[in-house]
């Protein structure tokens, strides 16, 4: 039986909203793949080697919490710099993607150094962006659905993952959010998002199957109940 082994990077830390449902999601849809799925879950003091596993996960979290996990994966730049390049899975969500930026600026002034392998980089302001968003991608025909809590504000995408249709970009006002990079996929939508969008949680499954077995086919599955919250959540902003 194929498997993926999947690390859930700073679980206990970087969980708000419930983001850990993107991993059950991605567990759920794996084995009913007759796929074996191995999920890690790792945070501060563990020791993480990042060619080890199939696919990683970093969730929202608090800012605070943010910047305690901004500290200890700051010695793994280079590890998680060479998976990147490699073709390793990267799916984080919410202000996980700050981390992987150039710095953020918090209390309107202090520039924090974050992993500097991605050119943009984050300011958190005073307002926040609330609300929910629909957007669309190049990967797949259908939709991208989620909701955004957030202070901070991105610059510098060079790689959006995901073009507005409704709601707010990495700017206020801009048609781009998220980022992409080989298999590098960050957003700042949750949901959870990997729960709410079954179509794009399809394609991330079938990429990492592709690269163990080129040939690789995802099994047709009764997803009824998932696509049908799905589609009642597009009607809601009566789009097409």
């Amino acid at each position: 039986m194929p498997k993926i082994k999947i690390a859930h990077l700073y679980y206990d830390l970087m969980n708000l909203y419930g983001e850990n449902g993107n991993v059950r999601a991605l567990k759920r849809f794996i084995e009913r793949q007759d796929i074996k799925c191995d999920i890690h879950f790792l945070s501060i003091g563990d020791s993480i080697d990042f060619q080890a596993y199939d696919l990683f996960y970093i969730g929202m979290g608090s800012e605070h919490s943010e910047l305690l996990v901004l500290d200890d994966i700051k010695k793994y730049r280079d590890d998680i710099k060479k998976a990147i390049d490699k073709g390793k899975h990267f799916l984080i969500t919410g202000n996980a993607m700050e981390l992987f930026g150039s710095h953020i600026v918090v209390d309107n002034k202090k520039s924090i150094k974050a992993l500097d392998i991605f050119p943009y980089y984050t300011v958190h302001e005073s307002i926040r962006v609330v609300g929910s968003a629909v957007f669309k991608t190049r990967l797949i025909k259908d939709k991208i659905i989620g909701f955004q809590n957030r202070a901070g504000i991105i610059y510098g995408i060079d790689k959006p993952l995901f073009k507005v249709i409704d709601g707010t970009g990495s700017i206020p006002n801009a048609t781009k959010e998220g980022y992409i990079y080989k298999n590098f996929y960050a957003t700042y939508l949750l949901g959870p998002f990997y729960i709410r969008n079954p179509y794009f949680t399809s394609f991330i499954v079938k990429n990492v199957m592709k690269q163990k077995n080129k040939k690789y086919k995802l099994k047709m599955l009764n997803r009824t109940t998932e696509i049908k919250a799905y589609n009642e959540y597009l009607n809601n902003f009566h789009i097409n």
